[in-house]
């Protein structure tokens, strides 16, 4: 495996679409945006403005290469990895440094700072989250995207109720 420089190294997204495309082959840049909006988490941005750019930046660096599927008037590109590209999101999926990152958590970072609010504020905020933290679906056959978002809103429940166990004691 190929360490990549550090101009090399790959953004989490950058890193999740070659992924995405060495998992399911060629994808145009609409269908790597709609893998994105139906994330359920809000930190992968699905907009045309993040996905189609991004495409277009990995393959002027040779990560990514297109093609011309048209059909009709409107283009239509479908990209691949090029051999660079395999390897550096090898590098990227390998990294285990990034992967244990505990990242950007917009309840953990507030969580922080919940003894600053009155008992009253703080079990109605906890109260709000718990009902608004999904319950995880049942899970399908197999192993599979649905069955790594049930096992993460489970981990999280489970984490925001004995975070608020902490303030009843």
């Amino acid at each position: 495996m190929v360490n990549p420089k550090p101009v090399d190294q790959l953004t989490e997204m950058e890193g999740l679409v070659l992924a995405l495309l060495h998992r399911d082959g060629p994808l145009t840049a609409y269908e790597i945006k709609e893998v994105f909006r139906k994330s359920p988490s809000a930190f992968w941005s699905g907009s045309a403005g993040a996905v189609y750019p991004l495409v277009k930046r990995l393959e002027k660096r040779d990560i990514l290469s297109s093609t011309d599927v048209s059909e009709t008037r409107r283009p239509r590109r479908e990209f691949t990895l090029t051999e660079r590209g395999e390897q550096l999101m090898l590098a990227w999926l390998s990294d285990v440094e990034r992967a244990v990152d505990p990242g950007y958590d917009p309840l953990r970072t507030r969580m922080q700072f919940a003894g600053m609010l009155e008992d009253q504020q703080r079990e109605a905020l906890f109260d709000a989250i718990a009902d608004r933290i999904p319950s995880p679906a049942s899970p399908a056959p197999g192993v599979g995207t649905e069955d790594l978002h049930r096992l993460w809103l489970e981990a999280r429940r489970d984490w925001f109720s004995r975070f608020r166990a902490i303030f009843r004691r």
